[in-house]
């Protein structure tokens, strides 16, 4: 097998995977928001006696936001390695095989979109959406104790704040990508001689480090 070849295979491999975290973070949504309309109707529903309500719709709250905060941890570092095999896609081997070339246009697309924002306009890529989805889910859920006319119990909604408190802020990590783990160095597998042009070299770093133009 020729090296042309063999980055082909690679190619589809990664691609694969890509697909395979995509599907997992979809599959894991539905089955969060079948979970979630559960607890709800339950909560809302249920045929409990007025004296173990409280805790009845309490337990089913906080069950709900831990099920949400494994949901968001899971679609994190799913979102994350998608970018990262992106990332490498388009540094390593789209260069290198002409006519293929699906990373590369994709992120420059989404630069050059994202210098003229207009209002109302859905963002592309799906993570984004997914972070709405969950800071909605959220929200919902701290609010389902109130809804049910449970409120004066302040040390469960201490619990729930606790406990929505991560989950909004994994929302916002998945929407806005402020933590560490979406940025890779790839240039410290080549470590290169100082240049005497800087400004030929920042573009290389920029495209090694830059992975938010994926998903």
């Amino acid at each position: 097998m020729d090296r042309k070849q063999g980055l082909i295979e690679e190619y589809r491999s990664l691609r694969d995977e890509i697909l395979r975290r995509q599907n997992a973070r979809v599959l894991v949504l539905g089955f969060t928001l079948t979970a979630i309309g559960a607890v709800i109707g339950l909560s809302l529903g249920g045929k409990v006696p007025a004296t173990q309500l409280p805790t009845f719709v309490f337990a089913l709250s906080l069950f709900g936001l831990v099920l949400l905060l494994a949901a968001l941890l899971f679609t994190i570092q799913n979102t994350q390695q998608i970018d990262i095999i992106a990332s490498y896609i388009s540094t390593f081997i789209e260069p290198e095989i002409d006519g293929i070339q699906w990373e590369c246009k994709w992120r420059a697309y989404r630069e050059i979109r994202a210098l003229t924002p207009k209002l109302g306009r859905m963002p592309l890529g799906t993570s984004k959406p997914l972070a709405v989805y969950y800071g909605v889910l959220t929200a919902t859920m701290c609010a389902v104790p109130i809804v049910v006319g449970v409120r004066d119990h302040f040390i469960a909604y201490v619990f729930i704040f606790l406990l929505a408190l991560p989950c909004l802020l994994c929302s916002a990590n998945l929407y806005l990508r402020f933590t560490a783990g979406w940025k890779v160095n790839w240039a410290i597998l080549d470590p290169a001689e100082p240049s005497d042009d800087a400004s030929t070299e920042l573009p290389t770093a920029d495209r090694f480090n830059d992975t938010s133009h994926v998903t």
